[in-house]
C-alpha cells in the first residue's frame, strides 16, 4: 500500500511561515516524516470557491515555495478541487519545470466539468503538459459519474472516503462499497482513497481493493507523527502476515 502524505493541516502554518519555510515546525516535520523513507509523495489539497465554499488552501505562492525546497525529495500529487483545474494549472505552468512533471500528479475532480468530453478534452490537456493526471469522484456524486471513458485515460482513481472540504473528519463506512466497485471494475488502475485513514480504516479499503492511500491528519496532528506513521505501517503488515 502506497502513502501519501496531505499536508493540509500543516496549510495554514505553512502559509504564515512562507518567507521562512524552512524554519517552520510544519516544513520539519514533513521533512522527517520524508526521511522515514515510508512516505510515497506529498499530497496538496487546493481548494478555492465555490466547490469548496468558504474555503481557500494552498495559495499559488505556497506551492511555488514547496515546490521549489521539496521537489527533489519526493513526488507531487496536487488535488484540484476548484471549478477551473485548468486555469489554476496554468499558474502552476510558469514555475514547475517540464523536467519534473513527469513526478508530478495532477488530480481533478469528475464535479468540476459539466460532461465527459469536457472532462475528456481537460485531462488530455493536463497530460500535454506533462503530468501524470488523477480523477477524484467526491464521495456523495453518484458513481456513474465517473465514465469507463474517463476511467481508461488517468493513471490514478482517487476516491474521496469522506465528503471532500475539509480535514479531520471520520472514515464513512459507505465508501467501502465504493471502493470495491472501483477497483473490480478497473482492476488495472491505481485506485486511491483519501479521507479518514488510520490504522483500522486502512486495513478496510485494502481489502476492499485500494492500492494506496492519503493519510493527513492521523499523521500530523499527532504528538508523534513518525510514530502515527509507523502505526500504519505495522497495521499492515499484521495483516498482510496473517
Amino acid at each position: 500500500m502506497l502513502i501519501s502524505l496531505s499536508i493540509l493541516e500543516y496549510e495554514s502554518e505553512l502559509s504564515g511561515n512562507i518567507d521562512k519555510l524552512e524554519s517552520s515546525k510544519a516544513f520539519l516535520s514533513i521533512m522527517r516524516l520524508l526521511e522515514t523513507g515510508k512516505i510515497h509523495g506529498i499530497h496538496i489539497d487546493v481548494m478555492r470557491p465555490p466547490m469548496i465554499p468558504d474555503k481557500s488552501t494552498f495559495s499559488i505562492n505556497l506551492i511555488e515555495r514547496l515546490y521549489e525546497k521539496l521537489h527533489d525529495k519526493t513526488s507531487f500529487t496536487i488535488h484540484l478541487m476548484v471549478d477551473n483545474p485548468l486555469q489554476v494549472l496554468r499558474e502552476i505552468n510558469k514555475f514547475v519545470r517540464n523536467e519534473d512533471r513527469a513526478n508530478m500528479t495532477i488530480v481533478v475532480q469528475v464535479e468540476s466539468f459539466s460532461s465527459e468530453e469536457e472532462a475528456v478534452k481537460a485531462i488530455e490537456i493536463i497530460r500535454g503538459y506533462g503530468y501524470k493526471v488523477g480523477v477524484s469522484l467526491n464521495l456523495p456524486t453518484p458513481e456513474d459519474r465517473l465514465t469507463n471513458r474517463v476511467a481508461s485515460i488517468v493513471d490514478v482513481i482517487l476516491l474521496m472516503t469522506v465528503p471532500m472540504g475539509s480535514g479531520r473528519q471520520k472514515y464513512h463506512a459507505s465508501a467501502t462499497y465504493r471502493v470495491k466497485y472501483f477497483s473490480t471494475k478497473f482492476p488495472e488502475k491505481l485506485i486511491k482513497v483519501d479521507g479518514g485513514i488510520n490504522p483500522k480504516t486502512i486495513i478496510e479499503v485494502w481489502k476492499a481493493g485500494a492500492k494506496a492511500a492519503v493519510i493527513g491528519s492521523y499523521i500530523t496532528v499527532s504528538e508523534d507523527p513518525e510514530e502515527a506513521l509507523l502505526n500504519i505501517e505495522r497495521s499492515l503488515k499484521s495483516k498482510l502476515s496473517s
